[in-house]
């Protein structure tokens, strides 16, 4: 089984693959709501609202003090153009993160919703942001 279907597996219930026209449209939005290197990360010298973190806690801890409206409703999106965008909920990600990142180098969990990203870089740093 590959890792993305692992991935998929893991998630369980209510996750939405989204790929083609679809998968186009919300990485559209995503560059639409942050600023991006040529290398691919997240320009965060260029965002006004974001924490570098390493627990869990501390990314729902930045979330509620900082989104008007919290939406636990999250796109993952992988660093490999290739693969599809996965929609599920932040609760579950974090549950089964570690079938999650190893899909790709980078990780992001976008949340159109409430305007936030988590980037999880293959180096180890974690970031959570908001538009």
């Amino acid at each position: 089984m590959s890792l993305i279907n692992e991935c998929i597996e893991a998630l369980g219930e209510d996750v939405h693959v989204f790929s083609d026209n679809n998968r186009e449209e919300i990485l559209r939005k995503f560059e639409s709501y942050f600023p991006f290197s040529e290398w691919g990360r997240i320009e965060w010298e260029n965002v006004s609202n974001h924490a570098e973190v390493n627990t869990v806690d501390e990314i729902i801890s930045f979330l509620h003090q900082n989104t008007e409206e919290y939406s636990d409703i999250v796109y993952i999106i992988w660093d490999e153009g290739s693969l599809p965008i996965i929609r599920s909920t932040l609760d579950k990600v974090f549950k089964v993160i570690d079938d999650v990142t190893p899909v790709s180098f980078d990780t992001w969990m976008f949340s159109p919703y409430a305007g936030y990203v988590i980037e999880i870089f293959h180096d180890g740093e974690v970031r959570v942001g908001l538009k």
